[in-house]
């Protein structure tokens, strides 16, 4: 979302420049959009680092390593699909890949990134503490 700021108010400006005409009251207004912006990105990153840390404290062992799971899963999963060729299963393996929903992608795609944000998060505070 962060690299999408730009992009969001360079579509504003045009709307500011019709309505408000000062250069720099303009100026202020993107400033101010922009700034909003960030605090709610900067909020959904909080919430998504304290739904992890949630999860890494759990009592549950699945819930616990259910992160770390979805990685290796794909990490196995990316190793087959770099494999197959040798063993002569590549045509199988390109259309079991084609057959995955893009919704399941994505979802593999946030577990992953959000591991690693969660992981990111954990050592960065364990550095901070030394």
């Amino acid at each position: 979302m962060l690299a999408a700021i730009p992009a969001i108010i360079a579509a504003i400006s045009g709307i500011l420049n019709r309505i408000i005409p000062d250069p720099d009251k303009r100026l202020e207004a993107e400033t101010e959009i922009q700034k909003a912006l960030m605090q709610s990105q900067s909020a959904i990153y909080d919430a998504m680092k304290s739904v992890m840390a949630a999860d890494a404290q759990s009592e549950s062992w699945l819930t616990r390593n259910a992160r770390p799971i979805v990685v290796m899963w794909c990490l196995a999963m990316i190793t087959w699909v770099v494999i197959s060729p040798v063993f002569g299963l590549q045509a199988g393996t390109i259309s079991a890949i084609r057959a995955v929903p893009g919704d399941l992608w994505n979802l593999v795609m946030v577990g992953i990134g959000g591991y690693i944000l969660a992981k990111s998060v954990t050592d960065a505070v364990k550095a901070v503490k030394k």
